[in-house]
């Protein structure tokens, strides 16, 4: 019993000598150049018995080299935790050591030494989050992309929620035109994060990038939620882009259907239809987008133009009338509504014979440049050049009038071709 004292005692004052010269000579190189890493990357072996015996030592040191780091001393707190290293402390503390270890490099602008740092503790803790997260920040500092996406990729496996983690591994393979490994990690990010819209549009374009048609995907995402007015905007547009038309009316229809106010199918369905010479389909479709709101003037005047397209003018003109009533810019709805006239009138010139304008025929024109000029009056500048060729070509001229009888100051069009008008012209 005696000897087991005597040598636990011997021991206890072996232990407290040695911590009061590892606090000297802390103090005696503190000033120095920090060393740089070891050349040999494992830790000295000692055995459990030597181990234990060290812990107070090891505790002492971690704790000293913290205190230097909290202050800022830098160079001192990677002296202390190399020291550590050396007594085969480091395994044992590797949340602490390594971690703080590499952080101390970075700040002295060794980014080398760091990343050496983060690579050792990641030997001892694969999964340990800040040293992944730390050693990817570094090796992206120092142009190391391919080690700085594999440590990306490792964090995402461990921490899953990590959807910092994921955007910037995305980030760095969208970079790196890494397609197919773009395609695998969104789509592990978009399961933890369905509702993003960017990593759905990301996706779409990571697959068209690695060679597979991303209508697939994007049409399954629509048929699991057919209210989604984004998901089934993207899938119409793909679908007219691939000329299937049928199908993308039946996609828009749908929304429209389960979304009635949403404006953006309407549209989209309206000018697809235009587009494709659907006129009936575009005219039903802006009807019921005017009646969500009976003042949109720009419904009114895409509905005097579709019906000016199948030429029907009365239809044209009544909804030139309607935007010019419930138009802010009362200006652009002149023009539009002269566009009837203008178009109504030259057709029906191109259709005679002689192809000549007549005083009817002229007459027509002159009721467009009267809305041409008051449109330019309202700032509407576009119809400035309509309103000169008029003047200058096809209104009725002084002679026209003189061969008019003398009585009559208010003239209507005549004629078959003029038949849905009702507006007249007053003799000037």
């Amino acid at each position: 019993m005696g000897l087991n004292i005597v040598k636990e005692t011997k021991q206890a004052i072996k232990l407290m000598l040695s911590i009061i010269g590892i606090a000297a000579l802390s103090t005696a190189v503190q000033m120095c150049t920090p060393p740089p890493p070891p050349a040999v990357e494992e830790e000295p072996v000692i055995s459990e018995e030597e181990l234990r015996l060290r812990q107070f030592e090891c505790q002492k040191v971690l704790s000293t080299a913290f205190e230097y780091y909290r202050n800022r001393e830098f160079g001192s707190a990677v002296r202390n935790y190399l020291r550590m290293i050396d007594m085969g402390c480091g395994q044992d503390n590797a949340e602490y050591v390594y971690y703080y270890l590499g952080r101390a490099y970075i700040e002295l602008g060794n980014l080398d030494s760091a990343a050496w740092a983060y690579r050792q503790g990641l030997r001892y803790l694969p999964e340990n989050k800040d040293l992944l997260t730390n050693a990817a920040f570094v090796l992206g500092r120092l142009g190391d992309t391919e080690n700085q996406i594999y440590y990306y990729t490792r964090l995402v496996e461990v921490d899953s929620s990590n959807t910092e983690a994921y955007r910037t591994l995305t980030d760095l393979l969208r970079k790196t035109q890494q397609w197919r490994e773009l395609v695998i990690y969104l789509r592990a990010w978009g399961e933890i994060d369905p509702g993003n819209t960017q990593i759905q549009s990301e996706l779409i374009n990571a697959l068209a990038q690695s060679g597979e048609d991303p209508l697939t995907y994007i049409r399954q995402r629509w048929e699991t939620n057919q209210s989604n007015v984004q998901y089934g905007m993207e899938y119409a547009e793909r679908l007219l882009d691939n000329r299937d038309n049928t199908m993308a009316y039946r996609v828009l229809e749908t929304l429209i259907q389960n979304n009635p106010t949403a404006r953006a199918p309407y549209e989209r369905l309206a000018d697809a239809a235009l587009d494709n010479g659907d006129i009936d389909r575009a005219i039903s479709t802006l009807l019921s987008l005017f009646e969500l709101n009976r003042t949109d003037a720009a419904t009114a005047i895409d509905l005097s133009q579709a019906y000016l397209r199948k030429r029907d003018y009365a239809q044209a003109v009544r909804w030139a009338d309607t935007a010019y009533q419930v138009a802010t810019n009362k200006g652009e709805a002149l023009y539009y509504r002269a566009e009837v006239y203008y178009t109504a009138a030259d057709d029906c010139v191109s259709g005679t014979e002689s192809g000549v304008a007549t005083f009817n025929d002229k007459l027509v024109f002159q009721m467009a440049y009267e809305d041409y000029q008051e449109a330019v009056g309202l700032g509407y500048r576009r119809a400035r050049t309509r309103a000169d060729f008029l003047q200058q070509n096809l209104i009725p001229t002084r002679g026209d009038w003189f061969l008019q009888e003398a009585s009559l100051t208010v003239f209507t069009p005549e004629g078959q071709c003029y038949s849905w008008i009702t507006r007249t012209v007053n003799r000037p």
